[in-house]
């Protein structure tokens, strides 16, 4: 018989921990369309960490190192009056003890009133969340664009297994 934490496919978060982790995405992603630099930010743990090309190596940044790089780029983004979409899908939630890893593609717009809506990015998210309070705080995240190649395996920081 298979537990209620359990699937055909392997281990999975609760139905009700499942859509708890869609609203925090989707409020997440939503602060980060709307310039809210400082509320996207706020999901980050003050030693949290992103992996991905675009900010550093590929090797793990903290949070005092990419924060700066984030509030550059979204002045610049406001600057030029460019707007951000994000187009998120195929969420999956793993528990590992008290984290969770989730995993999810999505392909990054961006909308001008000169070049209109064009795609900016696509790319495959990792995330390792752990509950504070009422809600989930992101420990660390890797992006893997699919524009800048794959990361290096073992700079990665996601619980495997």
């Amino acid at each position: 018989m298979t537990k209620p934490s359990e699937s055909p496919r392997g281990n999975t978060v609760s139905p009700e921990i499942y859509y708890e982790l869609r609203r925090f995405y989707l409020d997440q992603l939503d602060a980060r369309d709307r310039g809210l630099t400082e509320e996207w930010l706020a999901v980050f743990d003050d030693d949290a960490t992103i992996t991905t090309k675009v900010v550093g190596d590929g090797s793990p940044v903290p949070k005092s190192v990419f924060e700066p790089a984030v509030w550059k780029l979204d002045a610049s983004f406001h600057e030029k009056g460019i707007q951000r979409r994000h187009c998120v899908q195929g969420f999956t939630f793993t528990p590992h003890g008290d984290l969770v890893v989730s995993r999810f593609y999505g392909l990054f717009l961006v909308v001008d009133a000169e070049r209109g809506a064009c795609l900016q990015s696509a790319a495959f998210i990792s995330d390792v969340l752990r509950r504070h309070g009422d809600t989930w705080r992101v420990i660390s995240r890797e992006i893997e664009r699919d524009d800048l190649g794959r990361l290096d395996s073992a700079s990665h920081s996601v619980p495997i297994g």
